[in-house]
């Protein structure tokens, strides 16, 4: 019996939250990551778990744009999330348009200018703040194939946990549209 449980009606409440969301969330998950066992994060990343996780957060990735510092900014950038258990990669397109961004599962002809490839562990960490992007990638954690200066650029243009464009993460998306909800 499902007890007359609407997932879908339960998904939409949840995007109606995540959007109206304080600040303080963002913060509060980069203590999470921060103080979570890397085994933890590891199992959280194998399990069922990983899939609604990765979708929020690309889906919140929009909100986090600072529009006044992506104006005049155009580039796709093809993410591939691995570490699945069954060996697969989460594959994401982030797409920033003239101080607007988009995201999406459907990566279906694209043409991205930076394919970004890690382990789900290592993005948790990198999106929280927990991790420096530059010794990531000169350690090998971070995989970059295509234009690279659209990597150093995707740290001014976005608004992080930790990160230095402004005052934390926006509460609110300022009139942008957010990603593509999950399927």
């Amino acid at each position: 019996m499902d007890f007359g449980f609407d997932p879908q009606r339960a998904l939409d409440q949840i995007k109606r939250l995540a959007s109206d969301a304080p600040a303080q969330l963002a913060g509060g998950f980069g203590r999470l990551v921060r103080d979570a066992p890397p085994e933890r994060l590891e199992q959280l990343m194998r399990s069922p778990a990983r899939r609604a996780l990765l979708d929020g957060i690309f889906w919140q990735m929009p909100r986090q744009l600072d529009p006044k510092a992506a104006t005049g900014v155009n580039t796709s950038i093809l993410w591939n999330i691995t570490g699945r258990p069954d060996a697969g990669a989460d594959t994401y397109l982030l797409t920033v348009d003239n101080g607007e961004a988009r995201s999406s599962r459907d990566t279906a002809g694209a043409d991205p200018r930076l394919t970004i490839t890690m382990d789900g562990v290592e993005f948790l960490r990198l999106i929280s703040g927990n991790s420096d992007p530059m010794s990531a990638y000169f350690k090998g954690r971070i995989q970059l194939a295509g234009d690279i200066m659209v990597a150093a650029q995707l740290a001014q243009i976005f608004r992080m946990p930790g990160g230095g464009t402004g005052g934390g993460p926006s509460t609110s998306n300022g009139g942008h549209e957010g990603g593509d909800p999950p399927p």
